[in-house]
């Protein structure tokens, strides 16, 4: 703990350098949404541009996974992969140069806790637009397949494929950028020209990549927990 900066906040312990980044994540993915939306014509501008690109990523998420049902929950699985890149891509800039109290400025999504909440974001997605859809219905998943007699038999396996979701969703986004965190770290010890720019670069790609896991990742839990014969 001591290479972060934390303080203790009605009594919890509060890790500023990972808020600093989420709060800076946050602020960069609505300034860039204000801008790019806030002159809409029907020739479109270059900031317009860029956000209908970006959206026409997102759709292309749902619309893979759910197809035109995926509407419904276009917007979280957007604000998902818009935050995560963003948050991903900011550990790789040069932020890290800015001293602060104790440790450095890193990715949000190199903290487990961060991982962590955006999965839990993701199993409540998937519980409530389920439920929204399916009403009671939505539980009948647990004893499957038919007959029920033989459902009742997968109920214990149903769960816990349930339970492990976000498991794999926060411990895959976790590690692949904290692995990067920690290559960038070294490289710039050893050589601070071309090895970290080789490595920087790989980690770009690895970021947008990471996000989009995530992001087409949760679009097909909430598409199978919301299907009408699922």
């Amino acid at each position: 703990m001591e290479h972060e900066w934390v303080i203790q906040l009605a009594g919890q312990s509060v890790n500023l350098n990972t808020l600093i980044m989420v709060w800076l994540g946050m602020a960069v993915v609505l300034s860039a949404a204000w801008l790019s939306t806030r002159n809409l014509s029907v020739v479109p501008g270059k900031l317009q541009v860029v956000g209908e690109g970006f959206y026409d990523i997102c759709r292309g998420i749902t619309m893979a996974t759910a197809g035109k049902r995926g509407d419904g929950f276009l917007y979280f699985v957007g604000s998902l992969f818009l935050f995560i890149m963003t948050a991903n891509l900011m550990g790789q800039l040069p932020l890290r140069l800015f001293h602060i109290p104790a440790g450095e400025l890193k990715a949000a999504t190199a903290d487990i806790n961060t991982t962590s909440a955006l999965a839990i974001c993701t199993v409540l997605m998937y519980f409530g637009y389920g439920l929204f859809k399916k009403g009671p219905r939505y539980f009948k998943h647990y004893i499957s397949p038919d007959p029920w007699y033989i459902g009742l038999f997968f109920l214990p396996m149903n769960i816990l494929e349930d339970v492990t979701r976000p498991g794999s969703l926060l411990v895959r986004l976790y590690f692949n950028i904290l692995v990067g965190e920690i290559l960038s770290g070294i490289a710039l010890g050893v050589t601070p020209y071309v090895l970290p720019s080789f490595v920087i670069f790989l980690e770009l790609f690895v970021a947008v990549v990471q996000a989009y896991i995530f992001a087409i990742l949760s679009s097909v839990y909430i598409s199978l927990l919301s299907e009408d014969h699922h």
